[in-house]
């Protein structure tokens, strides 16, 4: 059985983890995260990267949900598996067979946000070349004014340490209050495992990603498998 990965750069550190430790060697495909700014942007980079994919039995999605930006592609070389949660996020921060609820008014980091081109601390040094310190500081509280928290991820992926520093500097920024929060990458390692129960979606060659694909307990039989190395 032949699989290829398709996965946001901002869950590269948490991928190649995932990989190493189940021993999984399959091709990846790497998506820019500026695609995440627009989900209709990312949605036609997915599907051109799926309508790419030759003599595959699965394409496995690391993304979730992602505002929106699965909805409506075509599993038009292969099936598709991908998590069922909202984005990556949820992704790193959800616990096996428990309902995963976000913590309210908090601005989530990992690694890879932080790195991102969009990152709010790249965001913010671009805003002071254009604006200067003094206007970019009351852009940024308007901005932020519906949060109160900064998350940062521990995904055990990379040198939480080094990023604490980092978050804090995003604090000082933005006036938020910075905490860490254990995360994990198990639901990436099921993806590339199996099996594909109801924390999956699962779509059939030739079917469409629809919106009820991520109604959980999901009511179709889901393929369930094992996949060995």
């Amino acid at each position: 059985m032949r699989n290829v990965i398709i996965a946001c750069e901002t869950v590269k550190d948490e991928l190649e983890l995932a990989m190493k430790q189940t021993s999984c060697n399959y091709p990846v495909v790497w998506i820019n995260s500026e695609f995440h700014i627009d989900p209709n942007l990312l949605r036609t980079k997915l599907q051109e990267e799926i309508d790419n994919v030759k003599d595959a039995d699965n394409i496995l999605l690391v993304y979730g949900c992602c505002g929106n930006a699965v909805i409506g592609l075509k599993a038009s070389t292969a099936d598709l598996v991908f998590p069922r949660t909202d984005d990556c996020i949820s992704m790193v921060l959800c616990q096996p067979n428990q309902k995963f609820e976000r913590k309210k008014a908090t601005y989530f980091l990992t690694k890879g946000w932080i790195e991102s081109p969009k990152s709010l601390i790249k965001e913010y040094q671009n805003a002071i070349k254009r604006y200067g310190e003094k206007k970019t500081k009351r852009i940024f509280q308007v901005m932020l004014k519906h949060y109160n928290y900064l998350m940062l991820i521990d995904t055990g992926a990379y040198n939480i340490d080094e990023y604490y520093d980092k978050a804090s500097h995003i604090a000082q920024i933005t006036d938020l209050n910075l905490f860490v929060e254990k995360g994990g990458i198990w639901l990436i390692k099921k993806l590339l495992t199996g099996p594909y129960d109801n924390d999956f979606c699962y779509i059939k060659k030739g079917d469409t990603v629809k919106i009820s694909h991520f109604n959980y307990p999901y009511d179709e039989k889901f393929h369930q498998s094992t996949f060995l190395f």
